[in-house]
């Protein structure tokens, strides 16, 4: 008689499964660049008629970077800094996921809405309508009062508003656009963690008397840590390989603009490194606290 796999053997193997497409991927598309990046930052290229010409330097292009190009750590400061982001990120995902969780009429309609942002927006674009929309005017849309004169700053100043409470409200407005943009992943992630717990939890806990708001803190959210640590990475990582940020752009520059392809790769490295860092530490400091539902 053939021996049954078990569960935990059966629950690896479909996660082999589910990051195979993505592993393909990679083999196919991205493993000779990414060696080819690396082997870039220890040399110095140069474009000739014949292609580009590397000679090869060791570590001068990390060196310099580290110890010479104030930019680059000044640069990679500002980056940590969009961090700050990541805690509104995952309350606002929370928050909704438990909105669109509930059953209601419009349920199907509201969940696509929740993901559209992430099938038709890309950084680029949501810079644009943040500074269209929120600020100048949309154009084009010049006869519509909203975005007529400087969009809600023109509005606001009409209502005799000072300026200083004007950026607080802009500012406002802006970063709920921000979370709105950024959440959509984290949404269904959250989503699909809120429909893995038992009913039954809830219903044992009903019976011993705790309430919606004890029943959330001691049920719903242990057992959606380990969402949250895979809603953290992934923001991580979204928030530092947004085409906006501003060492990316300078990683842009140096190769394209400044045709230092030898130490834009370089730069390329550390600011991996960085990422990898930083995702290693939030792991370290988060998986103390992750509740496995099968425990």
């Amino acid at each position: 008689m053939k021996k049954k796999m078990p569960y935990y053997r059966k629950k690896k193997v479909y996660g082999f499964l589910f990051i195979t497409p993505w592993l393909l991927g990679f083999l196919s598309f991205f493993a000779v660049p990414f060696v080819q990046s690396c082997l870039y930052a220890f040399q110095e290229l140069e474009t000739t008629p014949q292609g580009m010409v590397g000679t090869w330097i060791g570590m001068d292009n990390f060196s310099y970077a580290l110890f010479r190009d104030t930019d680059f750590l000044i640069q990679c400061a500002n980056s940590l800094k969009d961090l700050i982001t990541v805690p509104l990120i995952l309350v606002y995902s929370v928050c909704f996921a438990l909105l669109l969780k509930k059953e209601y009429p419009g349920r199907t309609t509201m969940r696509a809405i929740a993901f559209l942002p992430v099938i038709i927006g890309s950084g680029v674009l949501m810079d644009i309508m943040k500074q269209d929309v929120f600020s100048t005017g949309v154009k084009g849309a010049e006869t519509v009062y909203l975005f007529s004169g400087g969009g809600l700053t023109g509005v606001f100043s009409a209502m005799g508003l000072p300026m200083n409470m004007i950026e607080f409200i802009n500012n406002v407005i802006s970063k709920i656009f921000d979370l709105t943009w950024r959440s959509g992943v984290q949404i269904l992630l959250f989503l699909a963690g809120l429909h893995n717990i038992p009913s039954y939890v809830y219903e044992a806990a009903e019976i011993e008397g705790a309430n919606a708001l004890e029943q959330f803190f001691k049920i719903t959210l242990p057992m959606l840590t380990p969402m949250i640590l895979l809603n953290v990475v992934y923001s991580v990582i979204d928030i530092f390989s947004d085409f906006g940020n501003s060492i990316i752009q300078m990683i842009y520059n140096t190769a394209f603009n400044s045709v230092r392809f030898g130490y834009s790769s370089a730069l390329s490295i550390l600011y991996f490194l960085m990422i990898m860092a930083v995702l290693v530490i939030l792991y370290l400091v988060m998986k103390r606290f992750i509740v496995h539902p099968e425990d």
